[in-house]
């Protein structure tokens, strides 16, 4: 089966990496070499690279910036922004990027696609489309999504495929940094007039929305750019839950870490729960390759010198969510959904920590999630989907208005169901009890 791809987006101006939202309010983040390495030691499919204002401010390409990238990164690399020609084609693609994007110009020329396609290839051809609903219908914007055209998106992708490119980058300009997900009806349109490679861009806010890409369309690759700057999410945490959903990626990839005189390096297993600590144990490169592969923790235990599958025996397993690696690459941080215990003495964690009523709470009900009985309240609720769940949380909420005026008893009782409910959603919309917590965390004023 054909894998999955994850890419990331490097919008560049003036030489550095930007970001902005619905592709204004543009704002300086990075080094572009930099990130690259990043990203590319992370384990990203292949980059894009886009010079955003290249088309409107009329300046060439950034020769420079692509050879310095193509040194340091061995993946694909797309390039795109100020491409007006074929001789374009050939200096980028000598300078090392494998594949050049065109979008303006190919509008101003679309025989440009057809002259790129049959001196290079169609596989050297990208054309990148920025589109947006004008009074219900897909246009197509041109000069980095200032200038709106005449074009139809769905007619201009089956013509510029037409023509010669061989694949498809969909920008959505409605969901773009908007972080709400990917715009799936667009996306759907499109590939169903197409037969080459769709890469969706625009709206990734959360693992989730690749997850849903993924499942519910034809596409072949999800670009980011925002999660990814941001570090919200990780490109190991997004293959291991692609992988868990059963979704085909790349997870093969080892990050430059510093291993000891022995081979190993300390590993500290926190829970992507009740983010509590609950263990420190080594891994050796065999062991970390196996826990990628597997998508649960395998450590390499110092006492017996052989691999050790946690929970292969006692059941207790880690299911992997994210691995990282510390500012100097010494020690990894395993994220985990824990089935059981950590400790062997049976404690919760291996430092004689229990969560919360709170994060108890919450772990029950994605258990609940992840793992249906019948009969289950819990169950039942996610079954009748959110529709339901916000019709009790509406209830509960005015029973807490109700109790407040009879008891201080009624009062708890009734919290205590809207604290219940809350979480439910909080779980049927992949929100994390960490995230609320940030959140809150944020709203506290330190006393002056």
């Amino acid at each position: 089966m054909i894998k999955k791809r994850i890419i990331p987006c490097l919008d560049i101006a003036n030489g550095q990496v930007v970001k902005g939202v619905n592709f204004q309010d543009i704002k300086t983040i990075a080094d572009p070499v930099e990130m690259a390495t990043y990203y590319y030691e992370s384990g990203a499919d292949e980059l894009v690279f886009y010079d955003i204002t290249a088309s409107y401010e009329n300046r060439g390409t950034m020769i420079e910036l692509v050879k310095k990238v193509a040194k340091s990164v061995f993946i694909p690399l797309t390039v795109g922004g100020g491409v007006r020609t074929v001789d374009d084609f050939d200096i980028l693609l000598k300078s090392g990027a494998d594949k050049i994007s065109v979008n303006s110009s190919a509008i101003a020329n679309p025989n440009l696609i057809k002259e790129a396609s049959e001196r290079f290839g169609a596989q050297c051809v990208v054309l990148s489309m920025d589109v947006k609903r004008v009074n219900g219908q897909y246009k197509v914007f041109s000069k980095g999504g200032r200038d709106e055209t005449d074009l139809d998106a769905i007619e201009w992708a089956t013509r510029g495929v037409a023509l010669g490119a061989g694949e498809l980058v969909i920008n959505s300009i409605d969901q773009d940094g908007v972080k709400k997900g990917f715009d799936l009806p667009l996306l759907k349109a499109i590939s169903a007039v197409v037969n080459v490679p769709i890469i969706a861009s625009g709206g990734a806010g959360k693992i989730e929305d690749f997850i849903t890409l993924f499942n519910e369309t034809d596409i072949d690759a999800g670009l980011a750019a925002s999660i990814f700057h941001s570090k919200e999410v990780s490109m190991t945490a997004l293959k291991l839950a692609m992988k868990q959903a059963g979704i085909p990626a790349r997870l093969a990839y080892m990050p430059p870490l510093k291993w000891d005189a022995n081979g190993l390096i300390p590993t500290i297993v926190q829970s992507d729960i009740t983010q509590r600590v609950l263990m420190m144990a080594y891994m050796n490169e065999t062991s970390l390759r196996e826990t990628i592969k597997l998508g649960e923790t395998v450590f390499f235990s110092r006492s017996r010198q052989e691999l050790w599958h946690k929970g292969a025996t006692s059941g207790n397993t880690q299911v992997v969510t994210d691995i990282r690696y510390d500012c100097d690459a010494d020690t990894l941080l395993v994220k985990v959904k824990e089935n059981g215990p950590a400790c062997h003495t049976g404690d919760y964690t291996c430092f004689g920590e229990s969560p919360d009523v709170f994060e108890k709470l919450f772990e029950t009900i994605i258990d609940r999630k992840e793992n249906p009985i019948e009969g289950s309240y819990t169950n039942y609720l996610f079954e009748k989907g959110i529709d339901k769940i916000l019709k009790k949380v509406g209830e509960e909420s005015a029973e807490v208005i109700i109790g407040a005026k009879n008891s201080k008893q009624e009062l708890i009782y009734e919290m205590s169901d809207l604290f219940y409910h809350s979480f439910v959603l909080l779980v049927n919309e992949g929100i994390s009890l960490n995230e609320i917590k940030k959140e809150l965390e944020g709203r506290i004023k330190p006393r002056k």
